[in-house]
């Protein structure tokens, strides 16, 4: 017994060397480029900075775009999309920047609010035709409450994502998804299901494909025009690859996703650093911009936006939205008071808070004063 016992130790040893030398074979070492050795202005200590920042955090390429009074000031990519073919980032690379897509469903649905009539206070079962109202799932639960995560659904717990969920399912599936069991009603509790029902009472309003809808009335309002929310995954003609931290070395490997939903009105657009610097722009001159309306929609009694996240960093109150997903990772930030908007995209799963990190650095050298 004792043998038996002696040689299946044995055998698992192998077979967890066997993993590592796997690992290896499969995974990429750090990136590294050169900083700028003795940065003298703004621009060079910001280049030094997201240099730095890929070998740091184990982050294969980075975009980075800032806004500060309404023009763009700073946009660069580092690094590289593609660790196996060493495909540089570039500005045009098209990333998925998973959550952030949720702040252009809620602009989206406020553009249809003005259009159509209906209000935050609308229960999504008003979208839908007469004919399929009466969703016992769905209650009265309101617009307002989805777009701030305050219905009481929540999303699939992770045994029920691995075993029983399938990928890249239509739309039009979600309403047969919701849970059967709500939690107490303006309780936060974040889920991507919100917002996938949005996108599928936009469809049911406007009887047009989500991603019709959404292409049309914000992403090119916004001057977006390399963006689209894909309907299937990875694009065969996107070299670009999401990657995580290896199990045991400090080396990178690539992470493959899949969309629960195809389009994903809560985490399915791919866009550019180029078209996100112009939103920027829009979003970030608030209601004196070209989604005045739509902000003014979305804008709750408490002043905050439906729909958008509100976080602090270096001391100063910023709006947007955190994106992760799988091997991508990005931020998506502006602040009316300073003036100032950035984003962050990576194909990195963050798992050492890189995007906050690199964003106290980048508004510590911005401001060093705050």
């Amino acid at each position: 017994m004792n043998r038996k016992i002696k040689y299946l130790g044995y055998g698992l040893v192998f077979w967890f060397l066997l993993f590592l030398v796997w690992e290896w074979t499969k995974s990429h070492p750090k990136v590294r480029l050169s900083p700028v050795s003795f940065p003298q202005n703004k621009e060079d200590k910001l280049d030094s900075l997201f240099a730095q920042s890929l070998a740091e955090f184990l982050i294969p390429g980075l975009a980075v775009g800032i806004v500060r009074k309404g023009k763009v000031e700073y946009l660069k990519a580092f690094g590289f999309e593609n660790l196996d073919t060493k495909d540089s980032m570039e500005l045009n690379s098209r990333i998925p920047v998973a959550s952030i897509s949720k702040l252009f469903t809620a602009l989206a649905l406020a553009q249809a609010g003005i259009e159509e009539g209906f209000t935050l206070e609308t229960p999504l079962e008003e979208l839908f035709p007469k004919e399929e109202r009466a969703v016992d799932a769905l209650g009265s639960v309101t617009l307002a409450q989805l777009l701030t995560h305050t219905s009481g659904f929540k999303d699939p717990g992770l045994f029920t994502r691995l075993f029983h969920r399938e990928k890249d399912q239509p739309l039009s599936q979600v309403i047969n998804q919701i849970p059967k069991k709500r939690g107490p009603e303006d309780s936060m509790h974040y889920a991507d299901i919100n917002f996938d029902l949005l996108g599928y009472g936009l469809e049911k309003k406007r009887p047009r494909p989500f991603e019709e809808i959404l292409s049309e009335s914000t992403l090119l309002k916004a001057g977006m025009k390399h963006s689209d929310f894909v309907l299937e995954w990875p694009e065969t003609d996107n070299p670009i690859q999401g990657h995580e931290k290896t199990f045991l070395w400090k080396r990178i490997q690539a992470n493959k996703i899949r969309f629960e939903r195809s389009p994903s009105p809560s985490s399915g657009l791919v866009t550019t650093a180029e078209d996100l610097a112009v939103a920027l722009v829009h979003l970030g001159r608030g209601k004196m911009g070209d989604f005045q309306k739509e902000l003014d929609w979305l804008t709750l009694p408490s002043g905050k936006l439906a729909g958008f996240q509100h976080f602090r960093l270096h001391g100063q109150e910023f709006t947007g939205h955190y994106g992760g997903q799988a091997g991508y990772s990005s931020l998506f930030a502006y602040s009316y008071e300073l003036e100032t908007g950035f984003f962050l995209l990576s194909n990195a799963k963050d798992i050492s808070d890189h995007r906050k990190k690199i964003a106290e650095t980048l508004l510590k050298t911005l401001f060093p004063n705050p």
